[in-house]
């Protein structure tokens, strides 16, 4: 009857019950035995997306919790300008239209599917992340104010100044970030764009199957820097919102009060929401995204996985905006020409609060403001 010794470096040495049998360093080797190499531990990209995806949303959830719970959480006074009576139809219509366009899409997306399948598919996890990328929406104001939103619509201020920590330019919480508007456009007018996209460009792989990778990311950047100049042009007309602080070199109808900077377009639309469709475009054989990876070796359910998959996906998602389109922003915005004149009170909102005196529009030579103490 034979019992392994391990020794100290975990390579069982063979006993004799009754007596022990010496084997000597030099018998080990000719004896052709080996030592047993360590299971070489391979990288699980999905666990540092996913801990990035956990730290994003409690981030996230503190920052719009401290906004609701705050004194910032009113309605921003539009002041003195009456607003004209057609924009009032419009404001209606589109505060009905968006939000019911983004429930049937989210349906279309996400729950149509997950009653089908019994669990959320990656592209459902894609939608859902995607829908709730409306929390970097100003984050353009973040240094500098460049964006404004019109009062007249129903909002509740801005998670800015209070609420979110670090937060630089002076009464940004007054952007009056439209609830019925903004959050559901983000499945309704944003990520749709990214399905279009998709969907084209499909189609231009079945006629073009030469199409490599770079060719893919080129037409998928620069097809949706296109799809939002668009989209961004019809709504900017409507009066909801404004890019007074753009560069006007690089703007389209530069200073008037509908101006489009390219900047933006060219970041939100080509680089983050190209990233989301990179994301959902490019998969392994097994069908799995870039994130996933590593994913089948965690010793989980299939509803753990489930979970540390959302949880990568919206990690990717989320920082991706963060760092494509938040992060350069700043240098837009702090590097933007004169506002164009002819803003009324209610797109102003008492925002302009740079200069010496405090009540100057950001700009070339104006001071700019930091906050009187450190959150």
């Amino acid at each position: 009857m034979q019992v392994s010794l391990s020794l100290c470096w975990g390579f069982g040495v063979p006993v004799t019950k009754g007596r022990a049998v010496a084997i000597t360093h030099h018998e080990e080797l000719s004896s052709g035995a080996s030592f047993a190499e360590p299971p070489v531990r391979q990288p699980r990209p999905v666990l540092w997306w996913s801990s990035a995806g956990v730290a994003l949303l409690g981030f996230q959830v503190f920052v719009l919790a401290r906004w609701a719970l705050g004194p910032n959480f009113t309605s921003t006074d539009p002041g003195r300008d009456e607003l004209p009576a057609w924009n009032s139809f419009v404001f209606a219509a589109l505060q009905i239209g968006i939000p019911v366009a983004a429930v049937a899409l989210l349906y279309l997306w996400v729950i149509r599917p997950w009653r089908k399948h019994g669990y959320l598919t990656t592209d459902a996890m894609i939608a859902l992340a995607a829908s709730t990328v409306f929390f970097w929406d100003m984050v353009m104001n973040y240094t500098s104010v460049t964006l404004f939103y019109n009062s007249h619509l129903i909002n509740r201020g801005a998670w800015a100044n209070g609420a979110w920590p670090t937060w630089t330019s002076p009464h940004a919480n007054k952007l009056p970030e439209p609830l019925l508007i903004v959050p559901p456009a983000y499945t309704a007018l944003v990520f749709s764009q990214v399905i279009v996209i998709l969907w084209l460009l499909r189609k231009a792989k079945a006629r073009w199957p030469g199409l490599g990778i770079v060719g893919t990311i080129v037409t998928i950047v620069v097809g949706l820097t296109l799809s939002d100049t668009l989209v961004e042009g019809l709504v900017l007309r409507t009066g909801v919102y404004a890019y007074p602080g753009g560069i006007r070199a690089i703007s389209l109808f530069a200073g008037q009060t509908y101006q489009i900077p390219l900047s933006e377009t060219v970041l939100f639309g080509g680089f983050s929401l190209g990233a989301i469709a990179c994301l959902s475009y490019f998969r392994d054989d097994r069908g799995q995204t870039v994130v996933e990876r590593g994913i089948n070796t965690l010793k989980l359910n299939f509803k753990g996985k489930q979970a540390v998959k959302f949880f990568a996906i919206y990690g990717a998602i989320h920082l991706g905006f963060l760092v494509l389109y938040m992060l350069p922003q700043q240098w837009f915005a702090t590097h933007s020409d004169p506002f164009p004149p002819g803003y009324p009170s209610y797109m102003i909102n008492d925002m302009c609060a740079a200069g010496a005196d405090g009540h100057a529009c950001p700009g070339p030579g104006v001071p700019m403001p930091r906050p009187t103490h450190n959150p």
